[in-house]
């Protein structure tokens, strides 16, 4: 065999290797950077005396609270403006915000009234709630700095969606803790746990039987 076939051989070795060193590194799976995040519940939990002589358990029904569309979506999103909001791609809800957030309160709300059976919206047809807790959210977000703000009109309704006089529009914010999205989510899920420990205080003052617009 002359230098010239061997070199050859060589040479075509060398490029079937490479090829397929390249193709290997076109079929391999890629690491999706993707991140998955909930709202998460408080672990604190209170039984307070005013429940105590309250015969039996109430239900009480959470949601629905609507979102504004730029919230309610697949991606985390950050507000970086008056005018502008940023969604981070690799930040996304493992659930969608409303379904979270409807189930954080009503876990909340559960573990702080003891004596009232809580459920998420869409709760069961045979379930009749005494109290059906609903509103609309402005603002459920962060800022540049971490700092987390709920501005949210809720109201109360009584059996059948009969109206009361219970309502308000609440503004409560949230200090953060850091510029990342576990951060923030965590933030996020604080002044949500605040929001349900207000609304918790709020329920044990009214008397189920008399609240009612007539």
């Amino acid at each position: 065999m002359t230098r010239r076939r061997i070199e050859a051989g060589i040479g075509r070795a060398v490029g079937l290797v490479g090829a397929s060193v390249l193709l290997a590194g076109c079929l391999s799976p890629k690491q999706d950077p993707t991140r998955f995040y909930v709202l998460s519940t408080s672990d604190a939990s209170r039984v307070d005396e005013a429940w105590d002589g309250r015969p039996g358990s109430i239900d009480v029904g959470v949601g629905p609270f609507t979102m504004p569309g730029y919230l309610d979506r697949p991606q985390f999103v950050r507000r970086v403006g008056p005018n502008e909001v940023v969604p981070v791609e690799a930040a996304r809800w493992a659930e969608t915000l409303s379904e979270g957030f409807e189930r954080v309160l009503a876990e909340d709300l559960d573990a702080l009234l003891p004596m009232a059976r809580v459920h998420a919206h869409p709760w069961r047809s045979s379930t009749r709630a005494q109290w059906i807790i609903s509103g609309y959210v402005t603002k459920f977000e962060t800022d540049e700095s971490g700092e987390a703000v709920l501005d949210v009109t809720w109201r109360v309704l009584g059996p059948d969606r009969t109206p009361t006089k219970v309502g308000a529009r609440s503004v409560l914010r949230s200090q953060g803790t850091g510029q990342s999205v576990d951060a923030e989510v965590a933030t996020m899920s604080d002044v949500l746990n605040r929001f349900a420990v207000m609304l918790a205080d709020t329920l044990q003052t009214l008397k189920p039987a008399e609240q009612h617009d007539r």
